[in-house]
């Protein structure tokens, strides 16, 4: 599988991290975020994601007691024949990739097993890894801003999937539920609670737990401790 280590002009700016565009090994004490584009070419969209993340880790870094860095890596889709097969084959994907906390990005459409079949924003793959796939978003947003504002919102969303954060109550946050595209458009934070909760499962390895007052219960099984990377 062919893996593009590094785009110009993509790799992190922020001085709250140590930058690795290659998703390399800092330090025993980092906490690493991987960022996985599979076939994600589209430059805009890339560089939305990005700053998404960036935005909220900067929001939370004075807060934090250990580094934060972040990742970005690219890769081809794998060739899947069979649409029932997608998840877990970016399940054992996301697993082999190395990193404290992954997000895959994909065009693939991921189906919901469950009826009503539909195709859905994004997935938990479980180990601190989730997927976003843009297939949902494109066919649901009328142009590239709105299309890059949700994704803003989505990836944020998925990043919490990955921290063992899931359905915050407040309609008005990144991490609610999302029946459709127009609860993105309601979306214009992420809430106090649901901010010290991404503190508490980013600087507490060991602890994190999506099940809090404000939150539904998590659907996936049982949170895996962050751990640091050795």
């Amino acid at each position: 599988m062919r893996t593009i280590n590094k785009e110009d002009g993509l790799a992190p700016r922020v001085p709250y991290m140590n930058a690795a565009a290659d998703g390399g090994r800092t330090d025993n004490n980092t906490l690493s975020i991987v960022l996985v584009f599979f076939d994600v070419r589209e430059r805009s969209i890339t560089v939305a994601i990005r700053r998404s993340i960036e935005g909220l880790l900067s929001s939370l870094q004075n807060e934090l007691p250990q580094p934060l860095n972040l990742s970005i890596i690219y890769r081809d889709n794998p060739p899947i024949a069979q649409p029932e097969h997608r998840r877990d084959e970016f399940h054992r994907i996301m697993h082999g990739i190395d990193g404290s906390i992954k997000i895959g990005i994909t065009e693939v459409g991921l189906c919901d097993p469950v009826p009503p079949s539909r195709y859905l924003y994004a997935i938990d793959c479980d180990n601190h890894a989730s997927l976003l796939s843009l297939h949902r978003f494109r066919q649901e947003s009328t142009g590239t801003e709105q299309l890059l504002q949700r994704l803003g919102k989505g990836i944020v969303k998925a990043f919490g999937m990955a921290c063992g954060l899931y359905h915050c109550n407040d309609q008005g946050c990144f991490l609610t539920y999302h029946m459709g595209e127009l609860d993105f458009d309601t979306n214009m934070y992420v809430c106090k609670r649901c901010r010290a909760d991404f503190v508490h499962a980013l600087q507490s390895p060991g602890t994190a737990s999506g099940e809090t007052a404000h939150r539904e219960p998590r659907r996936f099984g049982e949170v895996i401790p962050i751990l640091a990377r050795s």
